[in-house]
């Protein structure tokens, strides 16, 4: 059994969600817009996020300690994926049990072949991360990730479902 589950975001998730968004590593990997301010949390929270579908990845305890999403689905059904986890739940395997949750739910939608997760070639601990949870290295990516101010290459890491 998973040390970890996922579960619907809800509005009163800003606080957490801001609070875990000060962290200089999600800031440097990821999209969130930099300063974190709550207003953006409590945005995301109640659901203004591009994203197609959104869980809160809680430990053992049930305390909140990521997010984890779908992006989007592309024409060949490639549902891109989403992540971060908080200071406070890293080293405990949630985002490979979160990514593996997220895999379940994506066997059950028609349109989803597979999941897959746009790495910065820099980005070795989030490259490791996905293979363990099945992903394996497919493309270079056609798009750039964030890594702090620049934009670099990225690798596509897939899973066929």
């Amino acid at each position: 059994m998973s040390a970890h589950s996922l579960r619907a975001l809800k509005p009163t998730d800003a606080t957490w969600i801001f609070e875990a968004c000060q962290d200089e590593q999600i800031q440097y990997w990821t999209t969130v817009p930099k300063p974190y301010l709550m207003e953006h949390a409590v945005g995301f929270a109640n659901g203004q996020t591009i994203a197609k579908k959104v869980w809160v990845i809680e430990d053992s305890t049930k305390k909140e300690v990521g997010v984890i999403s779908i992006h989007g689905v592309d024409e060949n059904g490639n549902a891109e994926i989403g992540y971060w986890v908080a200071p406070w739940g890293r080293g405990a395997g949630a985002t490979k049990d979160a990514i593996k949750s997220l895999a379940e739910y994506a066997k059950t939608q028609s349109d989803i072949k597979s999941i897959q997760a746009t790495i910065s070639d820099l980005n070795i601990a989030s490259q490791k991360v996905v293979v363990a949870a099945g992903l394996a290295k497919a493309e270079a990516a056609v798009k750039t990730c964030p890594a702090g101010g620049v934009e670099t290459t990225a690798t596509y890491y897939r899973k066929a479902l």
